[in-house]
């Protein structure tokens, strides 16, 4: 199954297309997943952030970047969620909830039970690998479970204990010592829930460094661990799945022809059939 980050699309579909198309979300991301879908020949899911989150309420430095809503605007955003879901498109959004979370939590709901196959650049889905479950992005193409001490320098069951030791400035996750510290401390020590209220026999400079940033490092971990415990269980996907009517309406509301045209239905049969299978195969999480 392909477990999607569907934000990464959205936001191609708009730097392709603003500013030459009045809705690039709604024209364009269903056609990029139509032919993702196609080329893959797979089951799949597409994830998308909510607009309030918990991390970020817990620390507003937390990815604290534009959401695609932001820029391509509401009324495309909500639109485009609207058309992928009556093309036959199977999503996931859940309020307080990032991307990551939610299929996270569906990754592991199938582990082992069938190959999964994550698109996207996020490193912290590294976290994730395992003999059946690899990584496809733009950036470093796939990425598997024995590629990632090579890029990181520690193995997947690590990779959160990494990240909250070495902070990711990309994700705004501070720094509490640098990654060679933290890979240090992860092969001496494990992992950092294991040890970090204890009293720790080492050097002076580094104890002192590791206490000073203890509660900030709670936090870190609690922002970027996508542990089955973490992240819990996935919600329902979203609601109005193969409603065909739904998408022609907004097609001629938006005045986006393709989408309004009688024979939408052949051209995206192929999204309907395979959100029909992966609807079908993820009845087991209900």
């Amino acid at each position: 199954m392909q477990l999607i980050d569907a934000g990464m699309i959205a936001f191609a579909a708009w730097h392709a297309l603003k500013g030459r198309v009045e809705w690039p979300l709604t024209f364009q991301v269903p056609r990029m997943i139509r032919k993702l879908v196609t080329e893959a020949g797979d089951t799949y899911a597409l994830f998308w952030n909510a607009e309030q989150q918990w991390k970020r309420e817990r620390w507003p430095a937390y990815r604290d970047r534009p959401e695609i809503w932001d820029h391509a605007g509401r009324e495309d955003y909500e639109a485009m969620l609207a058309v992928l879901s009556a093309l036959g498109a199977v999503q996931y959004r859940a309020d307080g909830r990032e991307a990551d979370e939610i299929l996270a939590a569906v990754a592991h709901c199938l582990a082992g039970a069938e190959e999964i196959l994550i698109r996207s650049d996020d490193k912290d889905f590294m976290q994730l690998l395992s003999g059946s479950t690899r990584m496809e992005g733009r950036v470093r193409g796939t990425v598997r479970f024995s590629d990632v001490k090579g890029i990181l320098g520690v193995t997947p069951a690590f990779v959160a204990d990494f990240l909250a030791l070495a902070g990711d400035p990309v994700d705004g996750i501070p720094r509490i010592v640098p990654p060679a510290t933290a890979r240090r401390l992860i092969e001496t020590r494990g992992h950092v829930r294991d040890w970090i209220d204890r009293d720790l026999r080492i050097e002076p400079r580094l104890k002192a460094a590791v206490e000073a940033g203890r509660e900030q490092l709670k936090l870190n971990l609690e922002l970027v661990d996508l542990s089955a415990e973490a992240v819990g269980k996935p919600p329902a996907p979203r609601e109005g799945w193969g409603d065909l009517a739904t998408a022609r309406g907004i097609g001629q509301r938006l005045s986006i022809t393709w989408l309004s045209e009688d024979g939408v239905a052949d051209e995206f049969a192929v999204l309907r059939a395979w959100g029909a299978k992966t609807r079908e195969r993820l009845r087991v999480l209900e």
